[in-house]
């Protein structure tokens, strides 16, 4: 390998971005991790405010000092003799009006100078290891509530675009603020619910339901190429939104790029539980894993698949994976884990910083007594953790501004939430918590979960931008096996790794098989090419099912006959 191949750590970027830009705010829509933000903990979040509290009366010299700079930085700014400035790359403060206008710049300038002196104080605090980061956390926040542009009065384009429509812009955001008190649970809509329709404008690959039980639905899609790898893929989607991901659209559509490439593709839908489903946990969704690959392996007449699962169906479908081992049934011929955790360490995301023995006990009391995770509960929970990209940039452009919720596909599909059973989210609790699947003290279906003695190949893919799943913990999986086992780092977010356009010129991704402990340096040995990560994946998947078969001239079998198209019936269930 070349020195010019070699990779250089790729750092995650943030930035803010313009409400406007529909590719931009689809970079930074992430959806949600099932395991990693469920036993965030509220209490924590207020402990953190009380942390600073107490520090800040035990040193009052610290914030003293910070206070005295912050009031000299306003009376500079307010006589008009401070450089302060707001961030440039900060699109909230893009509007003219903050460098032209007397009054706005004024304002602009005091918010950063009131920024800056909170990033002081916490640096002249004696808070260390988590307990500064928690704070961080919260400051960070109140910096995203607290912003000027978050009030008309403080808006100057929400001023200028109600003047130049003469009140219409109020009177839409009104609208816009009563249609989602009623349909998105009081929190400002992500995008336009309406504009696209599942299974004609997103989840439109041609293909049936085979196989349909309580749990799920299996469906086979449609073969485009006349000769098929014999070795079909199962993709496995996480239990949290729907598995429509993988085909949003014709040009984001991950399962048409690999029928493409002549690879049978089967998705598992998984039902939208109700509470009568409330004892369905890991065992009854490996166990739908595997009755699905049964099933897979019937009509195909094939003794093995491609096995996929992405971020929490990454966690079951590898539970599944060892159940299969223990039992010495040799039905999968590769393993992809995309975008999740399966060896879980405290406080390495945002999500964990707030996370809990106390807060995951008290979770698991309190979804038992509902019997269910409930859509509203996976929305808020995102929602408390990502304010400003998940609420405050959408409230600002839908009731400020007055503007239409955007049209995208990737958007629409953030906002289709599934509820969680109340034992899957205390099994999803607990791999968190207490990381037995990586420790193999993990028991599923009655067997002892053991990765390491997973032999086949594995492939590992994360995201340099993934705030849900930090690339780095990604990483840690490929430790967990003793196979040929693969890492592949693209320069994207949670969701975008799998929904983003081929044509995207900005996509680049690193591989390498040298796997050290040390993520850092793996990436240091990692080969760096442009272009979409899915090329190399499809290409590895061929490598290990290089020869090819007539494609099969219809769907299911005599024994698993058609139930239905595709996209079927489960992922239309509210």
């Amino acid at each position: 390998m070349t020195d010019e191949n070699k990779a250089k750590a790729p750092q995650p970027a943030k930035k803010r971005v313009a409400a406007g830009d529909l590719e931009a705010i689809a970079d930074r829509t992430e959806g949600i991790a099932a395991s990693g933000a469920f036993g965030v903990d509220a209490r924590s979040m207020v402990d953190a405010w009380g942390s600073i509290v107490e520090e800040a009366s035990a040193q009052p010299r610290a914030l003293l000092e910070s206070g005295r700079k912050l009031g000299a930085d306003l009376g500079r700014i307010w006589f008009g003799e401070s450089d302060i400035t707001t961030d440039a790359s900060d699109s909230r403060f893009k509007d003219e009006a903050w460098q032209d206008h007397p009054f706005y710049r004024r304002v602009g300038q005091s918010y950063a100078a009131w920024s800056q002196a909170l990033d002081d104080w916490l640096d002249r605090s004696g808070l260390q290891g988590i307990d500064r980061d928690r704070a961080n956390f919260v400051m960070n926040t109140a910096k995203d509530l607290l912003a000027p542009v978050n009030t008309f009065a403080g808006n100057p384009a929400a001023l200028r675009k109600l003047r130049e429509t003469g009140g219409r812009s109020l009177v839409q955001g009104m609208k816009n603020f009563f249609d989602d008190l009623q349909h998105n649970h009081g929190y400002p809509a992500v995008a336009d619910r309406k504009a696209f329709v599942v299974g004609k404008d997103v989840a439109m690959t041609p293909g049936a339901v085979v196989y349909r039980n309580e749990l799920l639905e299996v469906i086979q899609y449609q073969p485009v190429t006349e000769q098929v790898s014999p070795v079909p893929l199962l993709y496995v989607f996480s239990q949290v939104n729907r598995f429509y991901l993988g085909d949003l659209a014709d040009d984001r559509s991950l399962f048409q790029r690999l029928l493409n490439d002549g690879i049978p593709v089967f998705a598992i839908s998984w039902r939208n539980p109700q509470k009568e489903h409330s004892n369905w946990n890991i065992d009854t969704y490996a166990d739908g894993i595997i009755d699905s690959i049964r099933v897979i392996r019937k009509i195909t007449k094939q003794k093995k698949v491609h096995l996929m699962g992405l971020c929490a169906g990454g966690l079951v479908a590898a539970a599944a994976a060892g159940v299969m081992q223990a039992r010495e049934d040799k039905w999968v011929k590769t393993l992809s884990l995309f975008v999740n955790v399966l060896d879980s360490r405290p406080g390495e995301s945002e999500f964990g910083l707030f996370v809990t023995e106390r807060s995951v006990e008290a979770q698991k009391v309190a979804v038992r007594n509902r019997g269910i995770f409930s859509e509203r509960d996976v929305f808020e929970m995102f929602a408390m953790l990502r304010i400003e990209d998940s609420v405050m940039s959408f409230f600002r452009s839908n009731y400020l501004l007055g503007d239409p919720p955007v049209k995208h596909p990737l958007l629409f599909w953030s906002m289709d939430y599934t509820r969680i059973p109340a034992e899957m989210q205390c099994d999803f609790l607990d791999l968190g918590q207490y990381n037995r699947l990586a420790k193999k003290e993990m028991i599923v279906l009655g067997k002892r979960v053991n990765l390491s003695k997973i032999k086949y190949p594995v492939y590992v893919m994360a995201g340099t931008t993934d705030h849900i799943t930090p690339w780095k913990a990604c990483y840690r999986s490929t430790q967990l096996f003793s196979g040929d086992t693969v890492f592949v780092l693209t320069n994207q977010n949670h969701t975008q790794t799998i929904s983003s356009r081929i044509d995207n010129r900005h996509l680049k991704y690193w591989v390498t098989d040298e796997l050290p402990e040390d993520p850092d340096a793996a990436i240091k040995s990692a080969a760096e090419s442009a272009g979409p990560w899915t090329k190399h994946w499809i290409e590895w998947l061929n490598d290990h099912a290089a020869e090819r078969i007539d494609a099969p001239r219809r769907l299911g079998s005599k024994k698993f006959p058609v139930l239905g198209d595709a996209p079927g019936e489960y992922v239309l269930e509210k």
